[in-house]
């Protein structure tokens, strides 16, 4: 059974297809078989110099397709040509377990997908081939938890060979997923019984412990008013646990009678795969309306009584990594039978924190998490502007609330007089224009996006080499004037926002605004101050 009352906004969730669907897929499993197959250790590009998050790499056949389900995810991956000398040949049959991805809570999903060969009939042909997998991140050797983990299930880790240059092998078994959520779409009985071997192995050795309600504080993101969150939890009878900093075995034990569990949404959730049948979940959403697919699917598995309690208002950064802010909001006492009095003024300092620490890390407001909480950041804003006390405490008290976004900032480096003093924000203007001081080099940052740029000297030298923020453009100590600059967002920045620049010269003009790349000049007259801001694209 699936809660979704004690969301901010229950409806949209109800109607998400996340929610209204079975993920148990009806199949039964077997292999294939690649001959003269390669594997592929990932790349960060491709033939054609394109870059992709997780790389590329994976298996292709010998007719030089790519398996589009060899990687973390379908169509995910991709094929590449590694150099002819760098390619190895083996006469010997593999069996493929896939790729080694670092994250706890992808270990117990995607990790796992093709173990279940390993306990079935098919694996007695080929118990003797070698185990091979590729790595995005580290080796499974370094993964404590994930070999105790394969230990538990049997696996010798000392077999496990890492691939970690293009192979061509005689033959590759390709064991069929049974954890998907992209090509699968859900989960088949071989992953619920691998599942199942852990949490019996968890029972049959279980040590009798006190803790019947556990709560998983991941102490490893950008969270304010996280431990805020985990004392009001542990005031409800909640243990605190990190899981990072536990063996296996003891989150095992600590799981497999727990009686309630609560935990953020992402990696720390998916624990509750170890949870005994219709035990009862509370799940925090770390962003409005954005629920990983993951989590109902091991809700389904696990029959779970899961309850879905809104109490963040992150409003910056992205979905993965954050920054994220914690409240103790009205949905969250509600469900724990408190009654909500308004918000607290640790809510609103907490806030403010999570505000400077956005600033100051220069993550850019997210319009999305604006929309999706609606009427409950208008209304916790208004209330904020009334506390004029705590905005001159933090030094907001003109802080303009409804374009709130970290500033894109650059510095100059000026003849005679170095680098300027500090960093300027986006739309200042970099030096003052009656210092007749000419610009020789600059440096620019936007994070977390990236701002690509060079430098125009003259017209033998050219344009210096493009540089990626926060990298200098330009020379210091050569008394080298720049003429010229152009500028340009990276491919996730530029779905956003335009960036806009112009340049003022030694005749007090300036420029007109070039943007996106575009090449401005001076035409042979100096440099004493560079202005770049950005406009947000109507469609972002």
């Amino acid at each position: 059974m699936t809660n979704l009352n004690y969301l901010y906004n229950p409806e949209p969730a109800k109607k998400s297809p996340v929610f209204n669907r079975k993920y148990f897929v009806d199949k039964k499993l077997s292999f294939r078989t690649i001959e003269d197959g390669m594997i592929l250790p990932p790349s960060p590009i491709d033939d054609d110099g394109k870059k992709k998050f997780l790389g590329y790499g994976g298996i292709v056949d010998n007719n030089g397709k790519y398996i589009k389900e060899s990687f973390i995810h379908y169509e995910t991956g991709g094929k590449y040509t590694p150099p002819s000398e760098s390619i190895q040949r083996s006469n010997e049959t593999v069996i493929y377990l896939g790729t080694s991805w670092p994250v706890w809570g992808h270990v117990i999903t995607d990790n796992l997908r093709r173990l279940w060969f390993l306990n079935s009939e098919y694996f007695k042909s080929f118990k003797n081939c070698p185990l091979v997998y590729i790595i995005t991140g580290s080796n499974i050797k370094q993964q404590k938890n994930f070999c105790r983990l394969l230990e538990i299930l049997g696996v010798d880790v000392e077999k496990l060979r890492p691939i970690t240059q293009p192979t061509q092998f005689e033959k590759i078994i390709l064991p069929d997923e049974s954890f998907d959520t992209v090509s699968l779409k859900g989960f088949t009985a071989e992953y619920k019984e691998t599942i199942d071997r852990l949490r019996e192995f968890a029972l049959k050795n279980y040590t009798p412990i006190s803790s019947k309600k556990i709560y998983y504080f991941h102490g490893l993101r950008a969270q304010i008013g996280a431990e805020r969150l985990a004392d009001y939890l542990k005031s409800k009878g909640y243990e605190i646990v990190s899981p990072e900093k536990l063996p296996l075995d003891e989150q095992l034990n600590l799981l497999i009678k727990c009686e309630s569990f609560a935990s953020t949404l992402g990696s720390c959730s998916h624990n509750s795969l170890f949870l005994c049948d219709k035990t009862e979940a509370i799940f925090i959403p770390r962003n409005p309306n954005r629920f990983t697919v993951y989590q109902p699917v091991i809700d389904e598995l696990r029959s779970l009584n899961a309850t879905y309690v809104d109490t963040s208002l992150s409003i910056c950064g992205n979905y993965t990594l954050g920054p994220f802010y914690y409240m103790l909001s009205e949905q969250l006492k509600r469900f724990f039978g408190d009654k909500f009095d308004g918000y607290e003024e640790e809510d609103f300092k907490t806030f403010l924190q999570y505000v400077k620490y956005s600033l100051d890390k220069n993550y850019v407001l997210n319009q999305s998490f604006v929309a999706g909480y609606g009427s409950i950041l208008s209304d916790f804003i208004e209330q904020l502007r009334r506390r004029k006390d705590l905005l001159e405490d933090f030094g907001m008290d003109s802080f303009d609330w409804k374009t709130f976004q970290p500033k894109l900032n650059y510095q100059t480096h000026v003849a005679a007089r170095g680098w300027s003093d500090g960093w300027k924000d986006e739309d200042k203007i970099s030096n003052p224009l009656d210092q007749k001081w000419d610009i020789q080099a600059i440096k620019i940052n936007f994070s977390p996006y990236k701002v690509y740029y060079s430098v125009y000297y003259n017209a033998e030298e050219g344009w210096s080499e493009e540089v990626l923020s926060p990298d200098m453009a330009g020379t210091t100590g050569k008394s080298k004037p720049i003429y010229g600059i152009r500028i340009r967002l990276d491919e996730a920045g530029a779905k956003k926002f335009d960036i806009l620049y112009r340049v003022h010269k030694f005749d007090d003009t300036w420029t007109t605004w070039a943007k996106n790349g575009e090449a401005i000049y001076s035409y042979g007259i100096k440099l004493n101050a560079i202005q770049i801001k950005l406009e947000t694209k109507a469609d972002a």
